[in-house]
C-alpha cells in the first residue's frame, strides 16, 4: 500500500519535472471571471473550456459520500467527499500527461481545496484515469475527489493542463 503511494508520488514528480523543462504554453485560451463580489456565471457543467493543450468538460459533481474504496483500500473523509467527473482531451500536437494534483476547487467565500490523491486513486480504480498519457486528439474521463468540510458547497473548479499553466475556471452550480 505504502509503496503504491510512493510510486504515484514519484511518477507525479517526474511529470512535473518534465513539464517544467518544456516551454510553458503561451496563453490560456479561455478566460476566467474577473474578481468581484458578484461573480458572473462562467462556463459550467457540460461546457468545453481550454487551458494550454487540454480541453476539459465537467459533467457532474456528487458531494454525498463520506468514504471511497472497498475494505482495506478505503478512504474516509474528514468532512465529505466531493467527486467531480470530467473529460480531458489533448488538443495539442504532441503527447501530454493529464495529472490530477494541480486541479483546485473553491467554495463561494474563496476557500481553496486540493484533490485528495489517495481518494482519487480509489475512485478511479488506479492511476490510469487521473495520471493519463494522452496522444493528440485522444480523450480520457476521470473523477477528481476533494475532501471538504460538511457545511461547504463548492462553487468553482480551476483546471490546469500542467502545474505551471494559468488554469481555467468552471462554475459548479
Amino acid at each position: 500500500m505504502a509503496s503504491l503511494v510512493v510510486v504515484v508520488a514519484l511518477f507525479a514528480a517526474g511529470i512535473a519535472a518534465e513539464q517544467y523543462s518544456h516551454t510553458r504554453s503561451a496563453a490560456v485560451t479561455a478566460t476566467t471571471s474577473p474578481p468581484a463580489k458578484v461573480v458572473p456565471a462562467g462556463p459550467g457543467f457540460g461546457d468545453a473550456v481550454r487551458d494550454g493543450k487540454f480541453q476539459f468538460v465537467v459533467s457532474a459533481m456528487d458531494c454525498s459520500r463520506t468514504s471511497i474504496g472497498v475494505e482495506r483500500l478505503k478512504r474516509t473523509a474528514a468532512g465529505k467527499f466531493c467527486v467531480i467527473s470530467l473529460s480531458v482531451r489533448d488538443i495539442g500536437d504532441g503527447t501530454k500527461y493529464f495529472i490530477g494534483y494541480p486541479q483546485k476547487a473553491r467554495d463561494a467565500s474563496g476557500g481553496e481545496y486540493r484533490i485528495d490523491e489517495l481518494a482519487s486513486l480509489y475512485a478511479n480504480h488506479g492511476t490510469d484515469a487521473f495520471l493519463k498519457k494522452l496522444a493528440p486528439g485522444k480523450k480520457a474521463t476521470s473523477s477528481l475527489v476533494f475532501d471538504v468540510p460538511r457545511g461547504v458547497t463548492l462553487a468553482t473548479l480551476e483546471l490546469h493542463d500542467s502545474p505551471f499553466s494559468g488554469g481555467v475556471e468552471v462554475t459548479l452550480r
